[in-house]
């Protein structure tokens, strides 16, 4: 009789006719072995076989960001929950003690990453070192990197790129002081100028930048979307593409691998012409050819493309997240100008007006300290987190959590939450200064990881943080903000993995310094 049927329907009718009866199978397989122990609380609204897919998409509310949404229902049901996409189950935690039992206790149960297929498609075989299964590749790949570019002499030795790549910047924001700026677009090119320079010795003007950057903001809309593979992780569906996305994909990494592949071919002819280097103009490119043809990293994955994925982590890494985060400081304070006067007068009294701000002056600028600590704390980067699988059945708030789960920190939630932060939803660096002055963003505050926490946590923070600090502390000291109509910015977010200013910054700027500071 199925026969039958599938004879009235048209091909593709036929096929998505196939494909669900195949799903049901599979969904009644799965939940049959489901375990009888007692599972966290599941959100209602769900259906048979696909659950919550279209919970979210159709909720009416397109104004709040995913976390919001995640925040709104921990409200509800409890700071543990699940909801489901097809056969996936997420676990959903906001509260510090269940995030500290994810990260303490249970913190190598949940050290893997969910394979989906955009990782396939977009990240090299899933050889981003921020997606890479957890096992002996991804160990290798992150020593390199803390090795070759996050290690705290490495890091000093590109500390004079850093001071000169923001002051050209700076005294390049100084030459537009009569019209009204995009402060987003230059906070952009900033951030690729430091990061290319140190990965490939290139600048967002002749590196690329512009490609990197469309395709960037692309990446960041395409990991928030699921394929029916990564639903229905039947090996068939993988060469599904009815929305189109996965074409979308694949153009994308084109672009991508385009660059990384002439950055990479450059390198390689430089050292085949023998071009010797001082150790301090070594780019990363130029220590992982070394280091990749003297070390062993497995068969995942080829040497090329071992390079390639990891420029990729790192200069994504390094560019939206930490360019954003920047944004959403200064956004913060243009809109509150006694915060924005009270950090001038810090940098006017410990730095003066005669000279630039110094990396090492950052130790005695508390105050703007704790500006950045507040901003990350209303803003995250990574609002829900990377997420992680777990590699194991374990306990979590004492839910029985299988195999398998996808977790989501709610990060936001956490940091908004009012039994940990008074008047949370408030931009009070004060905090920072007072009742939370010992917290820092390292995630061994459980109450506040703006980086992640546990085995896998960002490696970049100390980088971010250096940059961030010296960016903001120089645009501050070096100028006086108004928007055109002297009303506040928007603060709504935009969509993606991360947790982006959904409009530009547009600003007027009049200098605050002698003119012969914002010289060349």
């Amino acid at each position: 009789m199925y026969h039958h049927l599938l004879l009235l329907l048209s091909p593709i009718e036929a096929i998505i006719a196939g494909l669900v009866t195949l799903a049901f199978v599979f969904y009644f397989l799965w939940n049959f072995r489901k375990s009888s122990k007692t599972l966290p609380p599941e959100i209602p609204g769900g259906w048979p076989v696909i659950g919550h897919l279209f919970y979210f998409k159709n909720d009416g509310d397109h104004d709040r960001t995913l976390a919001q949404k995640l925040g709104d229902l921990a409200d509800k049901h409890g700071p543990v929950f699940t909801y489901k996409l097809g056969f996936r189950r997420f676990l959903v935690v906001s509260s510090y003690e269940a995030i500290k039992e994810c990260f303490t206790t249970n913190d190598i149960r949940f050290s893997n990453r969910p394979a989906l297929l955009y990782g396939d498609h977009l990240c090299y075989n899933n050889a981003m070192l921020f997606i890479a299964k957890y096992g002996p590749y991804w160990r290798k790949i992150r020593k390199l990197v803390n090795q070759e570019v996050l290690s705290v002499n490495r890091l000093e030795k590109f500390k004079c790129i850093r001071f000169s790549i923001v002051q050209k910047n700076v005294k390049e924001l100084y030459d537009h002081c009569d019209s009204t700026i995009n402060l987003t677009d230059w906070i952009d090119k900033l951030s690729f100028d430091i990061i290319l320079k140190m990965i490939a010795g290139k600048s967002y003007n002749n590196g690329h930048g512009e490609i990197l950057k469309i395709a960037f903001q692309k990446f960041m809309v395409i990991a928030m979307e699921f394929e029916l593979y990564d639903i229905f992780p039947i090996p068939l569906f993988k060469w599904v593409d009815f929305s189109g996305n996965i074409k979308v994909v694949k153009e994308t990494f084109k672009d991508i691998d385009t660059v990384f592949q002439g950055w990479l071919d450059e390198h390689i002819k430089k050292r085949e012409r023998n071009e010797t280097l001082d150790e301090n103009e070594e780019d990363f490119i130029d220590s992982m050819l070394s280091k990749t043809s003297n070390e062993h990293l497995g068969d995942t994955h080829s040497p090329n493309t071992t390079i390639k994925a990891t420029i990729f982590s790192l200069v994504l890494d390094a560019t939206e997240t930490l360019a954003l985060h920047i944004k959403w400081v200064m956004a913060l304070l243009i809109n509150n100008k006694l915060e924005m006067k009270k950090a001038q007068k810090e940098i006017d009294t410990i730095v003066g007006k005669d000279r630039w701000v110094e990396e090492s002056d950052i130790k005695n600028l508390v105050y703007l300290q704790a500006i950045v600590k507040e901003a990350l704390r209303l803003y995250p980067p990574a609002p829900l987190s990377v997420p992680h699988e777990s590699v194991e059945d374990c306990v979590v708030n004492g839910y029985h959590i299988p195999k398998g789960t996808v977790l989501l920190p709610n990060v936001m939630k956490l940091q908004r939450d009012p039994k940990i932060w008074s008047d949370p939803d408030k931009f009070d660096p004060e905090r920072f200064l007072t009742t939370h002055a010992k917290i820092d963003y390292r995630g061994q505050h459980y109450e506040f990881i703006p980086f992640g926490t546990g085995r896998r946590a960002c490696p970049a923070m100390t980088y971010a943080l250096q940059v961030e600090y010296l960016s903001i502390a120089h645009l501050i000291q070096g100028f006086n903000f108004n928007t055109p109509s002297n009303e506040s910015l928007d603060m709504k977010e935009g969509v993606g993995i991360t947790s982006p200013k959904k409009n530009p910054i547009e600003v007027l700027i009049t200098p605050r310094l002698s003119t012969t500071l914002y010289q060349y």
